[in-house]
């Protein structure tokens, strides 16, 4: 149940998270000159890149799936620390990056209306493609989980069938 939600919504985030390193690089190569910056906001969003790939080799190893999802549960707890890092690391240190537009200490939103309004649609459109995502995910993962338990109970079958023939 809930591990393959944690599973999917790491990979879809995942996924994202590797659109959005690689494209604001290539926006960085047209603004600053160079593919990267070793500033705050982008160093912390790759470590916490490199957290959920760690992430996703955990769930990888082998062992039961209670093992894989403990395992799983107790890097997600350490890895989803770092996102307040990330949100707060313009405030922290000085950074290319603009400080918050709309989510400030102040309250004063820094954004014209057309913008503010294309930011609320962009933020819902990917908050519905990645529910999405990750409910088509969770049931390829249900499914899979399903094949494997139908394949071993075959293959134990098949084995009984053997020894009960000599």
């Amino acid at each position: 149940g809930f591990d393959r939600v944690a599973g999917a919504s790491a990979e879809v985030g995942l996924m994202f998270m590797a659109i959005t390193l690689i494209s604001g690089s290539l926006w960085g190569r047209l603004t600053w000159g160079t593919f990267w910056e070793w500033d705050p906001r982008l160093t912390t969003t790759a470590f916490l890149f490199v957290t959920y790939l760690g992430y996703m080799a955990v769930r990888g190893l082998g062992g039961s799936p209670q093992q894989r999802a403990r395992r799983s549960a107790v890097v997600a707890m350490l890895a989803v620390l770092e996102i307040p890092l990330v949100h707060f690391s313009v405030v922290m240190w000085r950074s290319l990056h603009q400080r918050a537009s709309v989510l400030s200490t102040d309250g004063d939103i820094k954004m014209d209306g057309l913008m503010l309004t294309t930011l609320f649609v962009g933020v819902i459109g990917f908050t519905c493609t990645f529910a999405w995502l990750v409910s088509h995910r969770q049931r390829v993962m249900a499914m899979r989980d399903i094949l494997l338990a139908t394949q071993l109970d075959s293959a134990l079958n098949e084995r009984i069938a053997e020894g009960s023939q000599s």
